[in-house]
């Protein structure tokens, strides 16, 4: 069985210990002082949290997987992509049930959740690596033998375990306090994300009694009370499902011999910073995970003037570590040693990421086509539109912004001494 974002098999209990108790025990161990159990999934219950997880796994959904070969083309380093290969192939369809955007979109998530992401790499009896299954964090536990060879317990559906090896599982990790398991960003900040759900709670639980204070009763002079503490537990329970919730403003008959005593107990949520305790708490698990305040619905300190140059920032510092885990992970497990020999890599591409205003864009491509950098047709290509249909698309300009003379429609022959060095491969690096 799965509770609190582990497997638990009826195994793990003792003979002398009950079910209740050992949900009890669990509990305890992931409860934080506000009272809220957090754990990878109960953190989901977080607003941020689910912000900053759709914000960086959105970015990294969208983005497209290339495998590439490096090289050098008229004596510059080049990068050519390799549709064909059997990873390539891999990474545009992973397995049956999941396609390639949602399978970035869970393995994101769970990366930033539990600070791992494991994948099962299914082989036929010979041949690359099939198919690519992901495998839920809570399911699989490394362990590091003597040896430092590395294995994975993964729990199954049916509440059976089994060990792979290190060669049978695709594992990308954050930081390791161990230097084998990952370290989950959601239990180092669970004290925050804890303390916004408690406020999350407390807030729906004000605002569903209509916001209305606690009242205290007591019984009058001379009046015995209720015979029993039966009869004291119905009669406030009574009271509280007749008049919260839609009955809060019910017309109110107390029994004989009981009275209100003084004015409710009244909640200035101005006086206990409610507003202002979620919003700062809404900052500090933003901050946890690097993720610009804008990402999580904090507007107050954008502006037309900062917003884009802060999504740009959030690529760079944020979506751009992630992505080079991902890629390590995925050239030491699913590449071949003769394909890390022969230089090939797999990279996230960027660009789409990175592209600022139509304006800036154009402003900088006009510069590289007047300096001889790019052509007009890698001009379209950057835009996304289809090449002319003329020779004069792969013309570049040999001179300066003053007198600029077409470099001609040919592709000239690699050895021929007028090639410039600006032109490597197809003109930006790919």
């Amino acid at each position: 069985m799965r509770f609190l974002g582990l497997n638990i098999g009826w195994a793990t209990k003792s003979a002398t210990l009950t079910l209740d108790q050992l949900i009890q025990r669990l509990e305890a161990v992931y409860q934080t002082a506000s009272g809220s159990t957090i754990t990878p999934e109960s953190a989901l219950q977080s607003s941020t949290v689910q912000a900053v997880i759709r914000a960086i796994g959105g970015h990294i959904a969208t983005l497209p997987v290339h495998v590439l070969l490096k090289g050098t083309s008229r004596n510059r380093a080049s990068k050519e992509p390799l549709p064909n290969h059997p990873v390539q192939r891999l990474l545009n369809n992973p397995n049956e049930h999941q396609d390639r955007v949602s399978y970035w979109l869970d393995a994101t998530s769970w990366l930033l959740r539990y600070g791992n992401h494991y994948g099962f790499k299914a082989r036929g009896a010979t041949g690359p690596i099939r198919r690519l299954e992901s495998l839920p964090p809570g399911s699989v536990t490394p362990s590091q033998a003597d040896d430092l060879s590395v294995s994975y317990r993964v729990g199954t559906s049916r509440g059976e375990q089994r060990i792979y090896t290190a060669a049978q599982i695709h594992h990308a990790r954050l930081a390791a306090s161990d230097g084998v398991v990952g370290d989950s960003p959601v239990m180092n900040a669970r004290e925050s994300i804890g303390l916004e759900i408690a406020i999350e709670k407390f807030g729906a639980a004000f605002f569903g009694n209509g916001a209305m204070p606690a009242v205290v009763f007591s019984y009058m002079a001379g009046s015995q009370g209720h015979k029993n503490e039966e009869d004291r537990k119905q009669f406030i329970g009574d009271f509280q499902a007749a008049f919260t919730g839609r009955g809060r403003f019910r017309a109110m008959l107390l029994p004989k011999g009981v009275e209100m005593a003084g004015e409710p107990i009244a909640l200035d949520n101005d006086k206990a910073q409610f507003l202002q305790t979620r919003k700062y708490q809404r900052t500090v698990i933003a901050g946890a995970f690097g993720v610009p305040p804008q990402f999580v619905g904090d507007l107050e300190r954008a502006t037309f003037n900062n917003a884009e140059q802060q999504s740009l920032d959030f690529v760079g510092n944020v979506v751009l570590p992630i992505v080079r885990v991902f890629e390590a992970s995925m050239e030491r497990d699913l590449l071949t040693d003769e394909d890390r020999a022969g230089g090939v890599i797999i990279r996230f591409n960027l660009d789409g990421a990175l592209r600022g205003s139509f304006l800036e864009r154009q402003q900088g491509q006009k510069i590289q086509r007047e300096a001889g950098v790019i052509n007009p047709n890698e001009w379209r290509e950057n835009e996304g539109m289809n090449p002319r249909s003329d020779v004069g698309g792969e013309a570049y300009w040999d001179q300066g912004p003053s007198g600029q003379q077409p470099g001609g429609g040919k592709e000239p022959a690699d050895d021929d001494p007028a090639v410039l060095p600006a032109r490597n491969g197809n003109g930006n690096g790919r």
